[in-house]
């Protein structure tokens, strides 16, 4: 759209936004975002009651539509009254009982047509009795109802039938309901002379649709409860035969029809397919607002062993949009019920699948020692059963759990094991009711984890085998995972371009998604990646709108990471003060989210930090890089360890210790060139040729 765009202007109108669905609405934010630079003209047409956030753009501009002038609405009237002219006192009457309102207008209009109120006569329209004796409802509702109410008993049924089906309904539909078939037809044509319904579509199949929502709606409550449910009833049977080969097209259809009939079993089956169905389809939002309709009506329902193992079923199936869309309000309650409910059954399958989904939770919510927690006794349980539907979920779990805490060995430890156990059983293709392939992501946790113990050539082809495998069997939200890890191990390298480019793929496929969870990752790891290119002013713009993104969705797994990157960022331009203050509140932050690697990375940055503002506190600086390297070490991360000999020796020559400069840089040089990390390896040189050796 926006490419095309560039070859002609485009005006592309959105009618109903009131009614938009959250995807959608999604999707439209995405598209307003390109529009500054784009040829295009976006009309949003929506009611008053209807919010948004776009209304602080610069090109957005809003115009209500207020009542009809008079002017205006004595052309409506005319329109409708085509035939003859319109006599003053008719349309005086018309407008003052209107007061501007063009659907109370029509209906008012047809109403007085309709009951005998007006008459033809010598190409006039005219009032065939007083006006103070015309006796019409003051309401649209009732004069909609007044109208109905004059129709003959077979067009009112017909009317009131449609209606149970929606605002639109397919023919075949309503004739296998109604079981009538000439005369269908001919109350059809009747019924849109009327204006009451209109000709939708002939092709694929002939469709109707009510002129106006209000009218479904009066035609509708105009049924009793029974009756509308066994209609209701009658619509899900018909849509079952009649669409018999293309069902899932109806899913969400029937899924409604079932409902208002109560007919659990069935509105169960396909409330829960069309959850899986907005799934597949990337709308998440509309997958967790059916599976919250079957959870809500399996609570009416007796609390039996199988409606608890519905119970449970549909709660692991909702695991994964909430994970997507950052666990929205309420996640915590559903997962902790389906604990609850698999504790009651004794389904230690589903047990370990929700305390598993609970270390997600407590990760991602920035508690990642809580969650190791659950995750650790999961898997050490899964391993013992030798149950791969359990291992590999349950492991890419902890894996994510260790990687928050800083223990990458780990990390590698057990993504190996988890790995082998996928290739061993033949499941690679599996999801293992994770939403992505398990196979693709182990091999780029394990590459992360390679990276931060420092065998970079083993991680990058670890990567790439996961991020093939991912685009071979065209899973986009594995591909915009590995594409994220991916970019990290670059950035952690030292290169810069190719951490570039995978961010910015990760970033499309993440938007296009909506995969949320890893979003602000990579827009911070692009950010990273025009640091180490000199590109400060990009660099501080991704890393700010990725902790944007993060603290708006409650992400706190690694804020830190936000705190270092933009210390590093002050420090390249020379702003000491402000790479301090970034420094001590990364290094807090850290502390209180228990995550070791951050805390041993932040201060060496602390250390850089306070000897740039304050070269009186050289020995403190010093200390505090010490402590960083011990720290680091204990991790096994050799290249943060590494980059800690540097600052450490670039203090030591900074500070005329040239003896303690040398052997700490050579040091720093030997373990940049052993990894391969080029880009810190030359920055290292350049510091011994200030000293004159190398």
């Amino acid at each position: 759209m926006i490419c095309e765009s560039q070859k002609k202007p485009l005006v592309i109108a959105v009618e109903d936004l009131h009614w938009i669905d959250k995807t959608s609405e999604e999707f439209l934010g995405y598209l307003i975002g390109f529009l500054a630079n784009a040829h295009i003209m976006l009309l949003l047409l929506h009611r008053p009651e209807y919010t948004h956030q776009w209304g602080s753009k610069s090109y957005y501009r809003q115009i209500g539509v207020d009542q009809l002038s008079l002017t205006s609405s004595a052309e409506l009237v005319q329109s409708i009254l085509e035939e003859g002219e319109v006599v003053p006192e008719l349309r005086e009457l018309i407008l003052n009982r209107a007061a501007g309102n063009p659907l109370f207008m029509e209906e008012f209009t047809h109403t007085l047509l309709e009951n005998g109120s007006i008459g033809k006569k010598d190409h006039q329209y005219v009032l065939t009795q007083k006006a103070s004796d015309i006796q019409v409802p003051d309401t649209i509702h009732g004069i909609i109802a007044a109208r109905m109410d004059r129709l003959d008993d077979n067009m009112k049924r017909t009317l009131q039938v449609a209606s149970v089906i929606g605002r639109d309904f397919a023919y075949r539909i309503l004739q296998t309901i109604t079981g009538m078939r000439e005369e269908l037809k001919a109350y059809l044509v009747n019924l849109q002379g009327l204006e009451f319904i209109y000709e939708k579509s002939l092709f694929p199949e002939l469709e109707y649709i009510f002129k106006h929502a209000l009218i479904q709606e009066v035609a509708y409550n105009s049924l009793l409860i029974k009756r509308r449910k066994e209609i209701h009833e009658r619509i899900g049977k018909a849509i079952e035969d009649i669409y018999a080969d293309r069902l899932e097209e109806f899913y969400e259809m029937l899924a409604h029809h079932y409902s208002k009939a109560e007919n659990p079993e069935k509105a169960y089956h396909y409330l829960k397919l069309s959850g899986d169905k907005a799934a597949r389809n990337y709308a998440k939002w509309e997958a967790l607002a059916f599976y919250q309709g079957a959870i809500d009506l399996l609570r009416k329902e007796p609390d039996t062993v199988e409606n608890k193992r519905k119970g449970i079923e549909i709660r692991l199936l909702m695991s994964n949009p909430m994970r997507y869309l950052t666990y929205p309000e309420g996640s915590l309650a559903v997962l902790e019920e389906g604990e609850r409910l698999a504790r009651e059954l004794g389904d230690e399958k589903s047990l370990a699948q929700f305390l598993s989904l609970l270390s997600a939770y407590y990760g991602f919510k920035g508690e990642a020692q809580r969650g190791l927690e659950y995750s650790e006794e999961c898997f050490r349980e899964a391993e013992k059963a030798l149950d791969v539907n359990l291992v590999a979920p349950i492991g890419l779990q902890l894996c994510s759990n260790y990687t928050g805490l800083g223990y990458e060995w780990k990390v590698a430890e057990v993504a190996r094991r988890v790995i082998a156990l996928i290739e061993r059983t033949g499941t690679q293709l599996e999801p293992f009711n994770w939403g992505f392939n398990v196979y693709a992501a182990m091999h780029v946790m394990y590459g992360h984890a390679l990276a931060y113990c420092g065998d970079f050539q083993q991680a990058e082809a670890s990567c790439e085998k996961g991020l093939r495998f991912a685009q071979e069997i065209g899973d986009l939200y594995c591909i915009g995972f590995n594409e994220t890890m991916y970019a990290v191990v670059c950035d952690i390298r030292g290169d810069g371009t190719r951490a570039i480019e995978l961010a910015g793929r990760a970033i499309k496929h993440l938007e296009e998604t909506q995969f949320l969870t890893v979003l602000g990752v990579a827009w911070e790891a692009s950010g990273w990646a025009h640091l180490m290119l000199g590109d400060l002013k990009t660099a501080r713009e991704h890393v700010e709108k990725g902790h944007t993104h993060d603290r708006a969705v409650g992400f706190s797994l690694v804020s830190a990471w936000y705190y270092e990157l933009m210390s590093h960022i002050c420090l390249e331009s020379a702003d000491w003060k402000d790479a301090l203050v970034h420094a001590e509140e990364g290094l807090q932050c850290a502390k209180t989210h228990g995550e070791r690697l951050f805390e041993g990375r932040l201060s060496l940055l602390l250390g850089v930090a306070l000897v740039k503002a304050d070269p009186s506190q050289s020995v403190r600086a010093a200390e505090l890089i010490l402590e960083g390297i011990k720290m680091l070490e204990e991790l096994k991360v050799q290249p943060y360890q590494a980059r800690g000999y540097f600052y450490l020796g670039d203090l030591y020559a900074n500070t005329g210790q040239e003896e303690k400069a040398l052997k700490t840089l050579r040091k720093a040089k030997r373990m940049f060139k052993q990894m391969g990390m080029d880009y810190h390896l030359a920055r290292t040189e350049k510091a011994l040729d200030k000293l004159g050796m190398q």
